[in-house]
């Protein structure tokens, strides 16, 4: 199960892996958690491609059936939608600074927990909250959580804005983990990736990780990751991004975003899955050490 906080979150961030477990045999379903939007008459530019929940379904749809994936959709309503109403749409990288700031996290761990304990093998992924998306940073606070309890089942992923190196080092847990700079995905397609990189500059307020008391060195427990080479499905993954055509203008268009993703691969090595030990003191793991952990033969890159 993996949880996207929009309908393209996921097929961006691990589409790859969605389609290799799929392409196995697996079972897989992607829940959408912000599903619902308002009357679309009265929107214009952005606010129209991101209110429009009719296409976005329909792309939506499309996708999963590139991916070979299910779909669930929780139904609740992003924040640019939600009272109060933001200042400027910019503001959806602005975190409150107390987690009761975060209206629907207790909603969307329930959720999460409900899915556990009605299927006690499934594993979930959930996304880290790079960028500082309020959204995203919702659902992985919710999903860290349930962590807490399941710390062998909840996963966890690099949001699309990990594309951009900047973003990476300023969030608590993939700053662990760095690359180097020259490495960065931006370097694919200059013009639109230096709006992604300067999309760091942009967040205000605590990360995820800070926001659930769960940053690495802090006490919060020990951050893992692990790489996954995406192999010859990273071109499913390409088609299936390429479905979300009202989105992909916004990233810097569909040739950029598939640029982005295919250096991103190739320099990082595959997709990126961190696991979280909330019970267990911070160390670094090596490599020996880390190839037993992790299943399939995957590389644990560090660990905090």
């Amino acid at each position: 199960m993996v949880l996207s906080p929009h309908f393209d979150d996921a097929a961006l961030a691990v589409g790859a892996l969605v389609a290799a477990r799929a392409a196995a045999g697996r079972r897989v379903r992607i829940l959408t958690v912000y599903t619902a939007g308002p009357d679309t008459a009265g929107l214009t530019g952005r606010r129209r491609a991101f209110g429009d929940y009719a296409v976005r379904r329909a792309e939506d749809d499309r996708a999963l059936a590139r991916l070979g994936a299910g779909g669930m959709r929780l139904g609740l309503r992003e924040r640019l939608f939600r009272d109060p109403p933001l200042p400027r749409p910019v503001h959806i990288f602005r975190t409150p600074e107390d987690v009761r700031g975060l209206t629907e996290c207790d909603r969307i761990q329930r959720e999460i927990t409900r899915l556990l304990d009605e299927s006690p093998r499934a594993q979930i992924l959930a996304p880290l909250g790079i960028g500082n998306h309020h959204d995203h940073v919702e659902v992985a606070v919710a999903a860290m959580r349930a962590a807490a309890t399941h710390p062998d089942r909840v996963l966890f992923y690099e949001d699309f804005n990990a594309l951009s190196e900047l973003c990476r080092r300023h969030h608590p847990v993939s700053r662990t983990a760095p690359f180097p700079w020259q490495s960065a995905p931006a370097w694919a397609s200059p013009r639109a990736g230096t709006g992604l990189e300067a999309m760091s500059f942009i967040p205000r307020g605590p990360s995820a990780p800070e926001l659930a008391g769960l940053s690495p060195g802090r006490g919060g427990g020990s951050w893992c990751v692990q790489t996954l080479p995406v192999h010859t499905h990273e071109a499913v993954q390409l088609r299936a991004v390429a479905e979300y055509r009202s989105q992909l203008p916004l990233l810097g268009g569909p040739a950029a975003v598939a640029k982005f993703i295919r250096r991103a691969h190739r320099t990082r090595g595959g997709e990126l899955l961190w696991h979280l030990s909330p019970a267990r003191p911070a160390r670094r793991v090596g490599r020996d050490e880390g190839f037993r952990r992790a299943q399939g033969g995957h590389e644990v890159i560090t660990c905090e």
